[in-house]
């Protein structure tokens, strides 16, 4: 795929990052946020070229990449199809939820719903890595057009990421164990241990990773868990009874 000019709607973490290792693979990068002081972030960081206006960034970008968070997302992808003036020959989003965004991009041309398996707990362009993907599965659900899902995963590869085809139900029921469960157990877990004075200095590598993952935006991940919530909510309910049936099992242990 040949691309000179990459567009990234949202320049926080993940959209700094894809800028940063954009402009490494020789692109010029057109950044928009409507928080100012992110696209002043990425400026300084180095993550994007030039900024543009919300409706011209569509219209000049070869390919544009949504990375925002969900809701912005659907609003962003809504806010396209009604223009349709977008000249991109691939649009990705970046969202960790899947159903709700394929929906939502149903008709809009050169469109691929994407997921990178990467991130940190800290947030804003001045935090992001070129290298960020390398190494990482790139989830994307095909669409019925063998070369635009081409294009795509040559995206995908051109950042180091590794890409994954999955359809998007099955992109949700899997990230509801695998990422989201986890989150909120962090957020739990962060809960009950300020009960404790003091066990902060007494943490493992285990608990302190648990408490590095709790301090991630709790505004972002709340719009997430809800988008995917019967996913999640009964993977809560099966790791609940699991954790019940060890206690009971350390009950049995227990001496007179």
């Amino acid at each position: 795929m040949t691309a000179k000019v990459l567009g990234i709607f949202g320049v926080g973490l993940i959209g700094g990052s894809i800028g940063l290792r954009a402009r490494r693979n020789g692109l010029h990068v057109i950044g928009y946020d409507s928080d100012p002081s992110a696209l002043e972030q990425a400026r300084v960081a180095g993550a994007v070229d030039a900024v543009e206006t919300l409706d011209e960034l569509p219209r000049r970008s070869d390919v544009l990449v949504i990375a925002a968070h969900l809701g912005a997302t659907l609003s962003e992808i809504e806010r396209i199809c009604e223009r349709g003036d977008a000249v991109c020959t691939l649009i990705l989003d970046v969202a960790s939820v899947k159903a709700p965004v394929v929906a939502a991009a149903r008709g809009l041309k050169n469109f691929v719903a994407s997921h990178p398996m990467a991130g940190s707990e800290r947030s804003g362009a001045s935090n992001a890595r070129g290298d960020l993907f390398d190494g990482r599965p790139w989830a994307y659900v095909p669409t019925d057009d063998a070369q635009l899902d081409a294009r795509a995963c040559d995206f995908i590869v051109s950042f180091g990421g590794l890409p994954l085809a999955i359809a998007a139900e099955d992109h949700d029921r899997i990230v509801a164990i695998t990422s989201h469960v986890p989150q909120v157990i962090a957020y739990r877990y962060a809960r009950l241990l300020q009960e404790e004075d003091g066990a902060e200095r007494l943490c493992g590598p285990v608990a302190g990773e648990l408490l590095r993952i709790a301090s991630m935006d709790p505004v972002m991940w709340r719009e997430t868990l809800s988008a995917n919530a019967t996913n999640v909510e009964s993977d809560l309910r099966r790791l609940a009874a699991e954790l019940e049936l060890a206690a009971d099992e350390l009950a049995a242990q227990r001496p007179e």
